[in-house]
């Protein structure tokens, strides 16, 4: 697979034989990870550009269509070694100036930090900034669906990576010689750090599509008055 080349995946991630992440919403269900703000299907990336976890990254760019493999990722190539640096006593007045009651095993996120309450004893609490899955070896299932060429639909899945709230189905684009354009559904509007996003996808469709123009267009329907 040719670095940077636009792959759909769908996987099954496992450590200690219990799943942890899938693609496969019934799986999810099934495992009690179901996730109601995650969009569940086959994901796109661009392969062997960071993108995911390097094992999983180094993995793909060696695998053709309709491949399945399954691997063992050492923490290394996973989410990384557990670092004791990592794990801070926090002032509880850190807490109060953002009304939280601190709780042991609450997850918290602070200044942009997320991490983990590991425990409370009075005015210290200890938070482990480490990701939790830091130190395990987890085993993935992994299968390339397809590759992605078409243009049009490149300029969708690029709007997916930043916003992975929403579905192809739900956007338009348009390619020329020099512009993109993508049409988004009124939803978009409501998504956190929207501006963040679309910067970063016109920068991304500038490189991807080599194009002079991105245009973002945000969509508003009336709504149809309820008839007595």
């Amino acid at each position: 697979m040719e670095k940077g080349t636009f792959v759909k995946i769908s996987y099954e991630g496992y450590t200690d034989g219990k799943l942890f992440d899938t693609t496969n919403e019934e799986l999810a269900t099934e495992n009690g990870i179901h996730n109601p703000k995650m969009v569940y299907g086959p994901v796109t990336i661009p392969a062997g550009e960071g993108m995911m976890l390097k094992g999983l990254d180094d993995l793909v760019v060696e695998m053709e269509v309709g491949e399945e493999r399954e691997i063992e990722l050492a923490p290394e190539n996973a989410f990384g070694k557990r670092d004791s640096s990592l794990v801070k006593i926090v002032p509880a007045k850190e807490f109060k100036k953002h009304n939280v009651q601190p709780i042991q095993g609450m997850s918290v996120n602070l200044d942009g930090k997320v991490g983990k309450i590991a425990s409370v004893n009075g005015g210290r609490i200890l938070v482990d900034f480490n990701h939790e899955l830091a130190g395990k070896t987890v085993n993935y299932k992994v299968k390339v669906e397809e590759v992605v060429s078409e243009q049009e639909d490149i300029a969708k899945e690029v709007v997916k990576l930043f916003m992975p709230q929403l579905k192809a189905d739900e956007l338009k684009a348009k390619v020329t010689k020099s512009t993109v354009t993508v049409t988004l559904p009124e939803k978009a509007a409501f998504i956190e750090n929207i501006q963040m996003a679309k910067l970063g996808i016109a920068n991304e469709l500038m490189k991807r599509l080599d194009v002079e123009k991105v245009s973002l267009v945000d969509t508003f329907v009336k709504r149809k008055e309820e008839k007595e």
